[in-house]
């Protein structure tokens, strides 16, 4: 049992996303598709056990984590409700632009390029900048939380 630790949501979330990475047929090493589809079994029949009522639709979330398929050499942050793009190998990004410019996600905005931070961003879409603060990425992952996932090649997730 893959979630048997966690308490709430955003711990089942946290483990989920290191999870696709790690027992994903195409990254793992080995044959891991019974072991991936029973992580997402088990993730999408979870419940907390802290009495948090969120609504959570595992099926958008996993929806969420496929649309970076593809992407080579790139560091993935979800930091609070945001989403950061970062180089593994330097010029990654700038390679693969277009496929990032093509990530659209339900209830996001399109894909922003933050100049100063040199990381594109994917912010939600009813978000409202509430300072003119300038914080750098890793102030802001301190500040939110941040859990991180690299692209070591090209991955592809798949459900049978």
């Amino acid at each position: 049992m893959y979630f048997i630790n966690c308490t709430t949501l955003d711990e089942a979330k946290n483990l989920f996303k290191k999870l696709c990475f790690e027992l994903h047929p195409d990254t793992s090493g080995y044959y891991s598709e019974p072991d991936f589809i029973k992580m997402f079994k088990e993730f999408k029949n979870f419940k907390p056990s802290t009495g948090e009522t969120e609504d959570f639709n595992a099926e958008k979330f996993y929806d969420i984590i496929k649309m970076f398929e593809g992407l080579e050499d790139i560091n993935i942050s979800f930091v609070g409700s945001f989403i950061w793009l970062t180089d593994l190998t330097p010029g990654a990004m700038y390679t693969q632009k277009d496929l990032i410019k093509g990530i659209t996600i339900e209830n996001y905005n399109t894909p922003r390029w933050a100049r100063l931070k040199k990381s594109w961003y994917f912010s939600p879409a009813d978000y409202v900048k509430k300072n003119g603060k300038q914080r750098d990425l890793e102030d802001i992952k301190s500040y939110y939380g941040s859990k991180d996932f690299q692209t070591k090649g090209s991955f592809k997730l798949a459900m049978s």
